[in-house]
């Protein structure tokens, strides 16, 4: 069976925008016309928004293979974040368990709920149900962390080859998540911009799939910059994804969280505003915990469901009883040090390390990262 090329996905995932209102007529990119046909009536309804705001649009576009490398194929193009209420969506951090029991986003879960009884209902005509053709499930953005649940919830409920192509998705679930929805997915290629705030949130303990972390970087500038989060406003992923095969886009396995990472204090100008800088700050942070005797609480983080103010404000108190272990303070200094540099602030770390001091390094940390990814996700139209 065939892939979809990062020209085609990207265009699918572009039209995917079209069904917020639904529309009475698509107009096809020619390259996807020649491959795809897409009913106008398979637009699937789905609701997004915060706890106390949902909103109810078109979120899923479905259309069938007819060409000969995709004949009898079917396609599940999931709509982007384009409305206040989908923002409100992807900054909501808290856990619920999906469809195969892992903890991911609650946000992401609820919209991809919404959306179940459609998408089985076309699941279940008989050409579908009874065909041999693959699913490709596409999305950007907000589609692209709902494409993930649908993918992994058609290859566990009907067996069918699964593919699945993302563009600047945030990280759906936890590592449970991750590993099981990785491996029982046929391929996963998730396409990022390095600069993209979006691919870094929500923050740990939320990972991405695959757990490998093998991404295609179609744009590899690192510095941090919520414009490069767009499908089509340049840079615009239908850009930097205009390629015939995967092959022409670098392809790496993303910095790890889960690598040993010790920062010296010495070094801390060495750190700057960017997407790996993000990464390894949180590599020397649990890497920090697992030497300091706190391996329990990491685990129990990586599997709970717990907010994540909650998982930072429990890892503060950790940090502060580490601060006092013999040993230790050199490491605890470079890491608040890089955590500084990083957020942008301009203040020195006291002789005494204090519990509301690590939380309020944390918190601005993670508030410089979440800023930019709410600016990059309400500036999409």
């Amino acid at each position: 069976m065939n892939t979809l090329t990062p020209r085609i996905a990207s265009r699918i995932a572009q039209l995917s925008y079209t069904v917020e209102r639904s529309p009475k007529t698509l107009i096809l990119p020619e390259i996807i016309k020649k491959h795809f046909s897409f009913n106008i009536n398979n637009i699937k309804k789905g609701s997004s928004g915060g706890f106390f705001w949902r909103q109810e649009t078109g979120f899923a576009l479905i259309g069938k293979g007819h060409s000969e490398l995709y004949n009898n194929d079917h396609v599940i193009a999931i709509r982007g974040t384009n409305t206040k209420a989908d923002a409100i969506t992807d900054i909501t951090c808290h856990c619920k368990n999906s469809d195969s029991g892992m903890p991911v986003h609650k946000g992401f879960q609820s919209t991809f709920a919404s959306l179940r009884e459609g998408i089985a209902s076309y699941m279940k005509e008989p050409e579908v149900l009874n065909g041999n053709g693959a699913i490709h499930c596409v999305g950007h953005s907000l589609g692209g962390a709902v494409a993930t649940l649908v993918a992994d919830w058609i290859k566990a409920t009907y067996d069918k080859t699964v593919y699945l192509y993302t563009f600047g998705s945030p990280r759906v679930g936890k590592k449970g998540f991750a590993e099981v929805s990785g491996g029982r997915i046929d391929q996963i290629f998730r396409c990022v911009h390095a600069s993209d705030p979006v691919t870094k949130v929500p923050v740990w303990p939320f990972v991405h799939t695959p757990n490998s972390g093998q991404e295609y970087t179609a744009l590899r500038a690192v510095n941090i910059s919520p414009a490069t989060h767009s499908m089509a406003t340049a840079p615009g992923y239908i850009n930097t994804a205009d390629h015939s095969s995967w092959s022409d886009i670098f392809s790496q396995k993303g910095m790890s969280v889960y690598q040993r990472v010790r920062l010296n204090y010495e070094d801390r100008l060495n750190a700057y505003y960017s997407t790996h800088w993000a990464d390894k700050i949180t590599a020397a942070l649990l890497t920090l915990l697992h030497d300091g005797g706190f391996t329990a609480l990491v685990s129990s983080l990586q599997t709970g469901a717990a907010a994540i103010g909650t998982v930072y404000d429990l890892m503060a108190q950790a940090v502060v009883k580490i601060a006092s272990m013999v040993g230790f303070e050199e490491q605890v200094r470079g890491l608040l040090a890089h955590m500084i540099v990083f957020s942008g602030l301009a203040v020195g770390i006291p002789t005494k390390l204090t519990y509301s001091f690590i939380k309020w390094v944390f918190e601005n940390t993670i508030a410089r990262l979440l800023k930019a990814a709410k600016i990059a996700l309400q500036s999409i139209a």
